[in-house]
């Protein structure tokens, strides 16, 4: 265990200093949380999805996904500069690697997620609109966990499978995906068949998940419940975190060996 928090605290540092981390993990989903707030203001309210109780699940898993973007980059240039193939020298194995990389990713998100309900509240106070109150917003921060560790594990995974040049343009595809399919500023619940689509991939299950906790609207002005589609998504999302982990893992692994 010492030997994963050692390199927990180094990959951390590497990540502090990256500017990345404060433009897009930070800076750019507050962006977008105030950006939708100024088209809803101006729209008159027309637009349920870009209500702030709806907007901001869907701010928050699309957060995860530049956890997702540090992720890729920090393992595959680790791997291009030769770093982790001098440490595979050490006494650490493949799990204390993977292990050392996730636990920093997770942290990142966490610190995602306090920094969108924190800017979520700021808004609701300056727009005078109701925020959630404190039980919801515990359990918006519970119900998004699964998919930050899907975004994390995905991030190492794509890390390890691709090189520092490719991995960022792979994250990109999937970042765009996420936005997308994930319904974040979407109304998925008004596209029939294509909605049908997105609930059998991890995006759209968690940020509808996180609008029944929030008890947002949907585009009929009917609330959210916890119905056969948030019982879906919870197995979707809980399939598509186990394999991500379980890849990385063995990817990892699989590399690790080879290289030496």
């Amino acid at each position: 265990m010492a030997k994963t928090i050692n390199f927990c605290k180094r990959n951390l540092k590497e990540l502090l200093r990256d500017p990345l981390l404060y433009v897009f993990c930070l800076g750019f989903p507050i962006v977008m949380l105030a950006l939708f707030q100024i088209i809803n203001n101006y729209t008159n309210g027309s637009t349920p999805v870009f209500e702030l109780k709806s907007l901001l699940p869907g701010i928050i898993m699309f957060s995860y996904t530049f956890a997702m973007l540090l992720m890729a980059l920090i393992v595959s240039k680790d791997r291009q500069t030769f770093f982790l193939k001098r440490l595979y020298s050490s006494p650490m194995r493949a799990k204390d690697f993977v292990l050392g990389y996730a636990i920093v990713g997770l942290i990142i998100g966490v610190c995602q997620s306090i920094v969108c309900i924190l800017a979520g509240g700021v808004v609701a106070l300056i727009t005078k609109q109701v925020f959630v109150g404190f039980g919801r917003v515990l359990l918006l921060f519970v119900s998004q966990m699964p998919i930050l560790v899907f975004f994390v594990f995905a991030g190492i995974l794509i890390g390890t499978a691709f090189n520092d040049k490719a991995a960022p343009g792979i994250c990109s595809i999937l970042i765009s995906v996420a936005g997308v399919l994930g319904g974040c500023w979407m109304p998925l619940d008004m596209m029939g068949g294509f909605e049908t689509i997105c609930r059998v991939i991890p995006f759209y299950p968690s940020v509808y998940i996180g609008r029944v906790v929030c008890g947002a609207k949907n585009a009929l002005g009917a609330v959210f419940i916890f119905d056969k589609v948030a019982y879906l998504g919870l197995l979707v999302i809980g399939i598509y975190t186990v394999i991500s982990v379980l890849s990385a893992f063995l990817l990892f692994e699989k590399n690790m060996v080879s290289d030496n």
